[in-house]
């Protein structure tokens, strides 16, 4: 009896048996660990639709077509921006105005051919359909 009693002790004394209380906590941290990973890692709201022009309305409440870059960062790209533009007609003054799509980079001023937007002024943006009269605007212009 006594040699059975010293190998259940030996066999104890070689595999430390680890208590509850701390495997426990252990296993619940990194499984919590790979679930944070796995939504950090999951992509974060609308993607951008490169194939299509998209609409950016600011909170000043201008709005501008383009091709959206790098919404990342403090600032975004808008490449190949258009603006909206009424165009009154000359003839009569109950005459209704035309709204038409401006390039940015036709303005009096010069500009490049891309704007550099603050993010937080940005309320949102969408992508635009193909079928979009905008989109085709767009595309009938080029």
């Amino acid at each position: 009896m006594k040699a059975q009693m010293q190998a259940k002790e030996t066999k104890k004394a070689r595999l430390p048996r680890l208590p509850k209380l701390v495997v426990l906590p252990v296993v619940v941290v990194v499984l919590a660990g790979f679930v944070a990973a796995w939504l950090w890692l999951l992509p974060q709201g609308q993607r951008i639709d490169s194939s299509v022009y998209q609409a950016v309305y600011l909170t000043n409440g201008q709005a501008y077509f383009g091709k959206l870059k790098g919404t990342s960062g403090e600032y975004v790209t808008l490449e190949s921006p258009y603006t909206v533009q009424e165009v009154q007609a000359e003839n009569g003054k109950d005459a209704q105005g035309q709204t038409t799509l401006l390039k940015v980079r036709d303005q009096v001023y010069g500009p490049d051919d891309s704007i550099a937007l603050r993010s937080e002024n940005i309320l949102f943006w969408q992508n635009l359909r193909s079928d979009s009269k905008v989109q085709q605007a767009i595309e009938a212009k080029q």
